[in-house]
């Protein structure tokens, strides 16, 4: 396993990002449609859409016969779009997402409080889920209720009729403290760490059999 963090920079810098993206686009949805004809549950994947992909002008069409190609909605197919993309051009993003949204993905703000977040960005960008970033979750979960802006930031996103999905969860005290809050969604190694797509289709597997049984996962 590499992380993201040794590979993207280059394949930004050489252009390859787009190729890359969209090999992943491909892959995603092939995997989905397979799940779908082996009876597991039909749950959505978030999928990163790169600074260079906002820039090309066939990406609505790219995406939207990506889904097609494998019979799937485009709401299954989550584009996740880092923060700060949304900062070096704000009318183009503004104009694919709001065409990417118009088709029917859903949209997500990837890394927010990374360190280019701003209120007046987030009430103009057309997006569907919040995803707190990482280091910023460590920070706030770290502080006490009364210090903190996590809950403000909470209850900002739902009076914008957003979800949120806290990243980098990795003790259940940081748990604990987001459900408190009323966060919708968690992820991070609390829960699991990076897995190959074999590993990640056994645990779909095992919930479809044991939902199957009339047993509730939590």
């Amino acid at each position: 396993m590499q992380s993201p963090a040794e590979f993207i920079p280059l394949f930004e810098e050489n252009g390859f990002i787009t190729k890359l993206d969209q090999f992943v686009w491909d892959k995603v949805c092939s995997d989905m449609k397979e799940w779908d004809e082996k009876g597991f549950p039909q749950i959505a994947v978030s999928v990163n859409v790169s600074r260079a992909d906002i820039y090309n002008a066939d990406l609505a069409g790219i995406l939207k016969e990506t889904v097609k190609k494998y019979g799937l909605p485009a709401a299954r197919l989550h584009l996740e779009i880092t923060e700060s993309a949304y900062t070096e051009n704000p009318k183009q993003i503004i104009d694919m997402v709001s065409l990417l949204r118009d088709i029917g993905f859903v949209i997500e703000m990837d890394d927010f409080g990374s360190g280019y977040s701003s209120l007046n960005m987030l009430n103009e960008m057309p997006i569907d889920i919040l995803k707190l970033d990482m280091k910023f979750i460590r920070s706030e979960t770290a502080k006490p209720n009364s210090q903190g802006i996590l809950q403000f930031i909470i209850d900002l996103a739902r009076w914008m009729h957003l979800d949120v999905v806290a990243e980098g969860v990795e003790t259940a005290e940081q748990l604990e403290r987001l459900r408190q809050i009323g966060c919708d969604y968690v992820q991070g190694y609390y829960f699991a760490r990076p897995m190959p797509c074999e590993e990640f289709k056994a645990l779909l597997e095992e919930y479809s059999s044991t939902a199957g049984n009339g047993r509730k996962e939590e």
